[in-house]
């Protein structure tokens, strides 16, 4: 009797996965690049907001506020600064939590 060709595969690769980790699938890093985005606000305090913001960044992130323009420098991963540049110009998230009745 014949052993199936899928545990026959198995018995062949499993010894291979184990000599060469490289054949293995490998979680690969994200790469998302630190930004500075500077934010010039009409109508909200930059100071206040900067203030509000902070909680929000990544461990690598920082916002400051420029008074002098009443701005905001925000520095941070991209994806992360897209999305606070969103919050700020009070764009609608397109997929909203669903909230329960």
């Amino acid at each position: 009797m014949r052993p199936p060709l899928f545990t026959l595969a198995l018995v062949l690769l499993i010894p291979l996965i184990h000599l060469h980790p490289s054949y293995a699938q490998e979680a690969k890093p994200f790469r998302d690049p630190i930004v500075i985005r500077v934010i010039h606000l009409d109508y909200a305090d930059a100071e206040y907001l900067a203030s509000v913001l902070a909680p929000l960044l990544s461990k690598d992130g920082r916002v400051v506020a420029y008074r002098p323009t009443n701005s905001l420098i925000i520095k941070d991963r991209a994806s992360l600064v897209k999305t606070l540049v969103k919050i700020i110009k009070g764009e609608p998230d397109p997929y909203p939590p669903y909230l329960l009745p």
